[in-house]
């Protein structure tokens, strides 16, 4: 089984600090994304094997800024143990968090930050809806 990891996006810095402590606390390994691994599958990404394959990669035609944090290969209650840590640490908060599929394994980093970006407007519409109905 490949070794649990967490891919960071965009939290590297100082402000990111506690947030990476906490979860190396719990011993998962930590891979920082960068731009130029974009264009890999993120199955590639969680393996750390993306030596020399940037090029594969090409050029991030839309590159994002936002945090972004994808689970790999935690089991349902190595992930509930890590979010309830990064609650209790009071660490910034990630909106875009996700955990690595079969059905997202292929996806480059880029197909799933629009994915969650359109599944949070989505719910942001429906709660909007829901609360102008009961009014």
């Amino acid at each position: 089984m490949a070794a649990e990891c967490v891919l960071l996006y965009h939290c590297g810095g100082p402000e990111w600090a506690r947030l990476r402590q906490t979860l190396v606390m719990l011993r998962l390994r930590l891979r920082m994304v960068e731009p130029r691994q974009y264009g890999l599958p993120l199955e590639t990404v969680a393996s750390g094997k993306t030596e020399g394959r940037f090029e594969e990669a090409g050029e991030t035609e839309e590159s994002f800024s936002e945090p972004m944090m994808v689970f790999c290969y935690l089991d349902d209650s190595r992930l509930d143990q890590a979010l309830a840590a990064l609650r209790r640490a009071g660490v910034p908060q990630v909106g875009l968090k996700a955990v690595l599929t079969t059905a997202n394994r292929e996806w480059n980093s880029r197909q799933l930050w629009n994915e969650l970006r359109r599944e949070r407007q989505a719910w942001a519409q429906r709660t909007q809806t829901r609360e102008d109905s009961e009014c």
